[in-house]
């Protein structure tokens, strides 16, 4: 191999290893799911004409490359470049350096150093490193997919200890999982024990098998009296990873709608994934006014205590009734007290009083002097900004049920002469029903809404037919901070602003 080729092979493997900072982010706002980087990278390639353009340019000169010795830098410039609008600075969250994170990108480098290092022994030039350059995101998903099993295995040390910590005490332990509204659950019913009760709560965001292990190892203490854990999942079978080892004595469904349908590919699997709460517990704690769980509860009635907790039926074993910003507490038919707070917290309010029924506690008392409570930040909160409008600020709470209440909040403010006006990516993970439930979502909002401004590619098409169909006014920015730049210039102080939602940076 000549000086030429060599400087060349040294120059595709350095674009090749540059790459792992993209992937880096993919893999880990994706939880390491094996496939999620391939499976982002062709999402962005199939949302941009360019992105295909670039792609398809990038494998001829591939083929070219095979005769004229220069055309791989070329190919080096694309892959490093492409997908067009994946920047290598975070937007949305930097990038933690983690020690799993740095596994995975040391076992990728040393794959793409080793195939050059053979190329350049063997005399096979810059061809199988040109291969690596072109599909260097397939090869980290594939890095990702070797380490899976040996990530779990040296993570059973930590999990062991916090199962160890949290079952060292007889503390009633409540676990909480549904598609929606488990976040404000977690924090309605923290804010309701706290009333006579020390709580251990699982930070935001910490739902997953090592977020809570995390949470329990840095933050349970001895003198805790209840234990609140929230559970997500993205599949079948995690949350009965977590239960074997955190042992819910009561179990909390909130509800379960199109979210992650994506990765689920149906409610009943859904439905499923989620009932894996139920299988430790003693109680069972559900949302009386989703007909999925109430069939499914019927399974549970022989064997557990099921409490089903409505926002709509007096019939339920607790029923909250919402007016005028203070909510009405029933157990049986029977009031009991009330409680001031946002129509948002409806649900979670029954829910947690139907925790206090299954841990035999009296409701009166927790109630007594317990005068409001309030949101989970980022949930639906009214802020003003510097320009003197309103703000609703919704970012990290969308799903097609919060929607409803987004939009309730959006139409009650202001004056008759505010204008609305409504800045949303849209709702994501929803499978081969993401476009219409977007559409939906902008048929809807265009009752109400004076103007649209919709960010990014992800639901560009589905978003703007409803709008232009409803005849709404609305424009598209390629992200965020556009849109607000826009909006800034055009808005008045008694004018009202909805943020819907807000990509994370790795969505087109």
């Amino acid at each position: 191999m000549n000086f030429v080729y060599l400087i060349i092979l040294l120059i595709i493997t350095a674009g090749t290893l540059f790459n792992s900072i993209k992937w880096g982010r993919f893999a880990q706002r994706e939880h390491y799911l094996p496939g999620s980087v391939t499976k982002f990278y062709f999402r962005w390639i199939r949302t941009k004409f360019i992105n295909r353009f670039m792609f398809f340019i990038s494998l001829i000169l591939f083929v070219v490359s095979l005769w004229i010795y220069y055309v791989p830098l070329l190919v080096v410039c694309l892959t490093i470049f492409s997908p067009l609008g994946i920047n290598f600075k975070s937007r949305t969250g930097e990038i933690v350096i983690t020690e799993r994170l740095k596994r995975v990108n040391y076992l990728y480098y040393s794959i793409v150093l080793l195939i050059s290092l053979v190329s350049y022994l063997f005399g096979y030039g810059y061809i199988f490193a040109l291969i690596i350059n072109l599909f260097s995101f397939f090869i980290y998903d594939q890095c990702l997919r070797i380490l899976q099993s040996y990530e779990k295995n040296i993570s059973k040390v930590f999990v062991n200890d916090a199962s160890l910590k949290l079952n060292s005490r007889t503390l009633p332990v409540v676990g909480i999982t549904g598609s929606y509204s488990k976040t404000t659950t977690k924090n309605v019913l923290n804010q309701i024990l706290q009333v006579k009760n020390k709580t251990f709560v699982t930070p935001e965001s910490y739902n997953n098998r090592l977020g809570i292990a995390k949470a329990i190892n840095e933050n349970f203490q001895n003198e805790d009296e209840v234990a609140i854990i929230e559970m997500g999942t993205y599949s079948n079978g995690e949350i009965r990873e977590i239960c074997s080892w955190v042992r819910p004595h009561i179990a909390v469904i909130t509800g379960i709608a199109p979210v992650h349908l994506e990765r689920m590919k149906s409610l009943e699997n859904i439905l499923d994934a989620k009932s894996e709460i139920v299988e430790l517990a003693g109680s069972v704690v559900i949302n009386g006014d989703d007909d999925l769980l109430l069939n499914e509860a019927r399974l549970w009635t022989n064997q557990k205590n099921v409490y089903d907790c409505s926002i709509t039926s007096k019939d339920a074993a607790v029923y909250v009734e919402h007016k005028n910003n203070k909510h009405d507490i029933y157990i049986e038919g029977k009031f009991i007290d009330s409680v001031s707070g946002p129509k948002l917290l409806q649900l979670s309010i029954s829910l947690s009083v139907g925790v206090l029924l299954a841990l035999d506690l009296n409701v009166k008392e927790y109630f007594k002097n317990l005068n409001s409570l309030d949101k989970t930040e980022h949930r639906q909160n009214i802020i003003k900004s510097d320009y003197g409008h309103s703000i609703i600020d919704n970012s990290f709470n969308s799903n097609p049920m919060a929607i409803e209440y987004s939009l309730e909040t959006l139409s009650e403010l202001g004056t008759k002469n505010s204008k609305r006006y409504l800045i949303t990516p849209g709702l994501i993970e929803l499978g081969s029903d993401q476009f219409s439930i977007n559409y939906a979502f902008a048929t809807e909002a265009s009752i109400i809404v004076d103007q649209a401004l919709v960010v990014g590619y992800t639901n560009k098409r589905s978003l703007i037919a409803g709008f232009e169909e409803n005849n709404t006014p609305v424009n598209w920015f390629i992200n965020r901070d556009e849109a607000v730049a826009f909006l800034n210039s055009i808005v008045e102080s008694d004018d009202i602003v909805l943020f819907e939602n807000d990509l994370p940076d790795h969505y087109p």
